[in-house]
């Protein structure tokens, strides 16, 4: 079990779990140990403050970034990398207290492969229909971007992309580099489709090495595996992962630590408990050595 702590330097990745359940959010008892908010991951280096996906976890995470000071100066500046644009994913945004501040700046990226412009559809859930503030309101700046360049750095962090296949409307992964450690960030798509019948060699081969080498000896991989085998049939075509078919590609690509992510909003605390063990099982009959554990919200782990 990877250990919760505080390490606040340059030299580390400082990731936070502040949501990790799926589809909708889902507060009450059954969910208190893994967390009921939406997507949402914070990697802190140093007054660096990267986000991932803007789920109702970032409420949170907003709360709590605006009331810490970190050295002798706030952190003010944030930047927001979308895996995509469906509502658990953005849900949390106009939620994110630092947006009403006039010092802070979020700069924020998404593919550039949407219908409409990202501007758009962040501006769309903040119509007065949905939201009493419209987003031209917010007191703080905000810059938001359709991803050009390959690579982005942000201080001594890389963060590269590559759109991923399998998910509706589309989503994209990420991978964060600093010091030769590597975070990848990769939910919302279907692996289990790159085993069905209609699928050729060619392109199955074709898009597992491409996802293989992306998240390859990654130090954690969070990864979508909202299905288990029993229930994935059943939601085929939904965009989500298998856990078995998860499982077995991370150890295909030697990850170190798999936390898996985006908990289907049925699964109640003591059935991921019991998914957990299971896990560990397959990984042990593999012969494997990988860390293995479902994401829940509140954990940090220095990277």
């Amino acid at each position: 079990m990877p250990q919760e702590g505080s390490v606040k330097d340059r030299q580390t990745m400082e990731v936070t779990f502040w949501g990790t359940r799926g589809s909708i959010s889902t507060p009450g008892r059954g969910t208190e140990k893994y967390g009921g908010n939406t997507p949402c991951v914070s990697v802190t280096v140093g007054d660096i403050q990267i986000i991932l996906d803007a789920g109702t976890g970032i409420r949170n995470l907003g709360l709590e970034v605006d009331g810490e000071s970190i050295g002798k100066e706030k952190i003010s500046r944030f930047h927001l990398f979308l895996s995509h644009t469906h509502w658990d994913h953005i849900q949390g945004l106009p939620f994110f207290q630092p947006l009403y501040e006039p010092h802070a700046h979020l700069t924020v990226y998404g593919s550039r492969k949407k219908g409409r412009f990202l501007s758009s559809i962040l501006k769309g859930q903040m119509d007065v229909d949905y939201f009493p503030i419209g987003l031209s309101e917010l007191a703080a700046t905000l810059d938001i971007q359709e991803i050009s360049s390959r690579v982005i750095r942000l201080g001594p962090v890389m963060v590269d992309w590559e759109e991923q296949s399998f998910h509706p409307g589309g989503s994209v992964r990420y991978r964060l580099s600093l010091n030769g450690k590597k975070i990848v960030y990769a939910t919302d798509v279907e692996l289990d489709r790159l085993y069905e019948p209609t699928i050729s060699k060619r392109e199955r081969e074709a898009h597992l090495k491409r996802y293989i080498k992306f998240v390859e000896n990654a130090d954690i991989l969070i990864a979508d595996g909202q299905y288990t085998e029993e229930e994935y049939p059943k939601k085929a075509g939904w965009g989500h992962t298998s856990i078995p078919v998860l499982i077995d590609l991370a150890l295909q690509a030697q990850v170190r630590q798999l936390a898996i992510f985006h908990h289907d909003p049925r699964r109640l605390d003591a059935e991921i408990d019991d998914l957990w063990r299971m896990g560990l099982e397959r990984i042990k009959a593999k012969g494997s050595h990988m860390t293995l554990f479902w994401a829940r919200e509140g954990m940090t782990l220095a990277i």
